[in-house]
């Protein structure tokens, strides 16, 4: 079964990446373990996006059939025998509810003095072999395959393109740069799990036997070389956006954004935030993280 797990896992990260690694309007982050209030969350995709939909995803990938009942519990059948297990979707809600507990200490983007907070969706995603026996009057559309990921994301967004809905996603609207930041306060609160096999599975330490041994003379142990790197000025005067913004006392990387705008070191192409030839004198320069994308640096005097 956990090898079974690993490989749903790694199919559905497969999946995503295929589709958003290379975007610039999401942030993707895996295998995220938030430890917040005494409480822990496991989560093996999040994704975020310039509207601050986070998207939390849970995979699971059975070796069986999956059946969901107008209860929403969920069954699964090995060899034609029922077995009960519990749901990804009430599991994905605690996971939400630590996000949520953990937002609001985080500093997220404000406009207008207000807070941007983000809004959650519990997804759960399956193995594109996986055979589901749907109810009838429950809703379990966020119950998805691994392959239908982007299609799935696609049909959201309109579905839910009400009037209200609409103008109040682009009220919230950020630049990538700031995706990327959230993205960033996200895994800085990133806390691995170190299972302990040895007590797990009962494994004693096997017990160590002195050994006397005659004394040797020990040769002068080596001393480490020493180093030395040239680092130009130009190295370590270069800050990120978000960093920049919190260097000049800015309350978002926004507001940053907004002041190169006005100065002409960026300009906004089909949505996009883009460098230009003028931030590129000033000594802006553009690079590009595969984990979040596209994103600026600056000299650190650029805004006086």
């Amino acid at each position: 079964m956990l090898k079974q797990g690993v490989l749903g896992e790694q199919n559905s990260e497969y999946e995503i990446n295929f589709y958003l690694k290379d975007s610039t309007k999401w942030a993707v982050i895996h295998d995220l373990r938030i430890e917040h209030n005494g409480r822990v969350a496991q989560i093996d995709h999040l994704l975020i996006n310039r509207f601050l939909e986070i998207y939390v995803i849970e995979t699971k990938n059975f070796s069986a059939d999956l059946q969901i009942n107008e209860l929403g519990e969920f069954t699964a059948w090995y060899n034609k025998k029922p077995i009960g297990i519990p749901s990804p979707l009430a599991q994905n809600d605690k996971h939400i509810e630590v996000l949520k507990a953990l937002c609001k200490t985080l500093p997220l983007p404000t406009r207008l003095g207000l807070t941007l907070m983000p809004s959650f969706t519990s997804v759960v995603m399956v193995s594109n072999k996986q055979r589901i026996t749907r109810p009838q009057k429950l809703d379990t559309k966020n119950i998805i395959k691994a392959e239908q990921i982007l299609e799935w994301l696609t049909k959201t967004n309109v579905d839910n393109a009400s009037i209200g809905t609409v103008f109040g996603s682009l009220a919230k609207m950020v630049s990538p740069e700031t995706v990327m930041e959230i993205a960033e306060l996200f895994t800085r609160h990133h806390r691995p799990l170190k299972p302990d096999f040895k007590a797990k599975f009962g494994i004693k330490a096997p017990t160590e036997v002195p050994v006397v041994q005659k004394p040797e003379v020990q040769a002068p142990a080596p001393q480490p070389e020493v180093v030395t790197a040239a680092i130009t000025a130009e190295e370590t005067t270069k800050l990120t956006s978000s960093k920049l913004a919190a260097k000049l006392g800015l309350k978002n990387t926004q507001e940053l954004i907004d002041q190169l705008l006005e100065k002409g070191f960026v300009e906004i192409v089909d949505g996009k935030t883009k460098i230009t030839d003028q931030g590129k004198v000033a000594g802006g320069e553009a690079k590009f993280s595969p984990r979040f994308g596209a994103y600026f640096i600056w000299p650190e005097g650029l805004i006086g």
